[in-house]
């Protein structure tokens, strides 16, 4: 980082605090949000960024589009943004407000922001349980359920030199599962 990015930790506190408002706002997923060449907080798309614009009320919208057509039609679908720079294939819109429902998907769609996913709590559980399971196989998971035992745990199971089939045969071994 620079250092010129923000003149004290509250500065880059209620930029972030802003940006986190937006990310709630899209429901786009948190690692979205991270800090940019620069130091500034950002949303980053795969298509574009979200910044903001430094009133700590709206945000600076940049767009990329494959061709001149596309921008154009791209700018069309985000009529509710102010453009602020208009380039050939790309440019900068202002977003004056939280976006409504209806814009939410129209601006993950054109900045190309990954929805955040919600699972219910027993496919959670389901999920933690199998990568906890799969991270034993490989022997370098930290598992965070108190019933999966962790690598040291396992009786020597997980030696360096094994390798991924000979543990894999010995978890199987262990849990009663023909090989």
């Amino acid at each position: 980082m620079t250092g010129l990015t923000y003149i004290n930790r509250d500065q880059a506190r209620d930029d972030r605090q802003q940006q986190e408002r937006l990310l709630d706002a899209l429901d786009a997923a948190a690692s979205l949000l991270r800090r940019d060449e620069a130091g500034w907080w950002v949303i980053a798309g795969r298509r574009g960024t979200i910044h903001t614009w430094g009133d700590g009320t709206s945000w600076l919208v940049y767009v990329r589009c494959r061709s001149s057509q596309h921008w154009t039609f791209t700018k069309r679908r985000l009529a509710f943004m102010t453009v602020t720079q208009d380039g050939d294939e790309e440019g900068c819109l202002r977003l004056f407000h939280l976006p409504s429902p209806q814009e939410v998907v129209v601006i993950r769609d054109v900045i190309g922001l990954r929805k955040q996913v919600d699972y219910a709590p027993d496919a959670l559980e389901r999920k933690r349980a199998s990568m906890a399971k799969a991270g034993l196989a490989r022997g370098t998971a930290s598992a965070s359920m108190a019933d999966v035992p962790m690598p040291e745990a396992a009786d020597g199971h997980f030696s360096p030199e094994g390798g991924l089939a000979v543990e894999r045969e010995r978890i199987l071994e262990a849990e009663g599962e023909p090989t």
